[in-house]
């Protein structure tokens, strides 16, 4: 932690910087794809009609670090988590251009992740649920830190199916981290947090459906990893009951999601990383829901796992963080249910005809 003191004017000012330099970066984002034909293309698999363009992620990026670097001085946490995002950012936008193989991704991720824990982003011990004891991790900690760091980079990537998704569910992340960060004093935590939160909202006034730009890869890497990174430097430095309930809660969706996802994969004998529409989102939106209603579902499934995050590490609240975070829990697994129902001949027509749609669209625009 550091030892910075923070007026809640200067909370608010890092807030409003990156939700006003976010707000303003991503049109430029979205001329400069279009400019050099940084699109994703339609297909029948996909929900657009037309090409929409990526790099938001860019503009989420410089909105989150202009505004991140007014108040908190410059360390070697902190200069190993923007190296570290940057490279990712910029390996994401090169992979929106032109795909990059899955294993050089990982490699590169691997060693941003490594370059986090050298610069002293490390989970340094767990609190063990319901009993005052914390554990240190000793040499096991590095290791941990570079597979959650990794983890936590690609699982936004695996949420960033449907528009404002992935944006939506990432500021409700990092809010939750700054409150939690707020009440340990870790007030680098609150200003990194804030400025991530701020930057993902403004871009989300472009994404929202129907969405005018996407992320790409290169703001789903670099929010990925940012969180991953703020989750070991907030919660996870303190020796109590939440070391690593609070950051598996704040991030409780996209987390449970992939997990479940890759059990049923694997179950089937597939490839665990095998692209297909078994996400909750999509299991949503193929039941029939539109795409706001599905978002807005999954909005307040991740609220409930973040309510309950913000309430686990206070000994009174614990009653009401096992309420909230089981409510989450049922309302996902609701959400996962509706995929084994069939859908209605109505919804099925729709389907198939917003299919016909985009092939009779991608043959005009050839």
């Amino acid at each position: 932690m550091n030892a910075i003191n923070l007026t809640f004017v200067e909370i608010l000012f890092t807030f409003g910087t990156a939700l006003f330099l976010s707000v303003c970066f991503t049109p430029i984002a979205i001329r400069l794809a279009l400019k050099f034909n940084i699109v994703d293309q339609p297909n029948p698999r996909k929900t657009h009609l037309l090409p929409v363009p990526y790099l938001g992620g860019i503009a989420i990026y410089l909105a989150f670090l202009v505004a991140a670097t007014i108040f908190i001085p410059i360390s070697s946490e902190m200069l190993g988590l923007f190296i570290g995002g940057t490279v990712l950012m910029i390996v994401g936008a090169i992979d929106d251009k032109k795909d990059i193989s899955a294993l050089l991704r990982l490699v590169i991720q691997i060693g941003c992740a490594i370059l986090a824990v050298r610069s002293g982003i490390l989970i340094e011990g767990i609190g063990l649920p319901f009993v005052d004891k914390y554990i240190k991790l000793r040499f096991f900690g590095p290791p941990l830190t570079v597979i959650w760091i990794v983890t936590v980079t690609n699982i936004m990537n695996f949420i960033d199916g449907l528009d404002g998704l992935a944006s939506g569910t990432a500021a409700i992340s990092a809010i939750t981290l700054m409150v939690v960060a707020w009440r340990i004093d870790a007030y680098d935590v609150v200003i990194l947090s804030l400025a991530l939160a701020g930057a993902c909202l403004g871009f989300l006034f472009y994404n929202f459906h129907p969405a005018k730009i996407f992320m790409g890869d290169a703001g789903a890497l670099f929010i990925g990893f940012t969180l991953a990174c703020l989750s070991v430097k907030g919660p996870m430095k303190v020796g109590t009951f939440a070391t690593m309930l609070v950051p598996l809660m704040a991030l409780g969706l996209p987390l449970i999601d992939t997990l479940v996802v890759f059990i049923k994969r694997i179950k089937s004998g597939q490839s665990p990383m095998k692209a297909d529409r078994q996400h909750i989102h999509h299991v949503l939106y193929d039941s029939g829901l539109s795409q706001r209603q599905t978002v807005l579902w999954l909005y307040a499934i991740s609220a409930c796992f973040s309510f309950a995050a913000i309430e686990a590490n206070n000994i009174q609240g614990r009653i009401i963080s096992l309420g909230v975070g089981f409510l989450g829990l049922i309302l996902f697994l609701v959400a996962r249910s509706m995929g084994l129902k069939e859908m209605s001949a109505e919804t099925k027509d729709y389907k198939g005809e917003l299919a016909r749609e985009i092939e009779e669209e991608l043959k005009r625009h050839r």
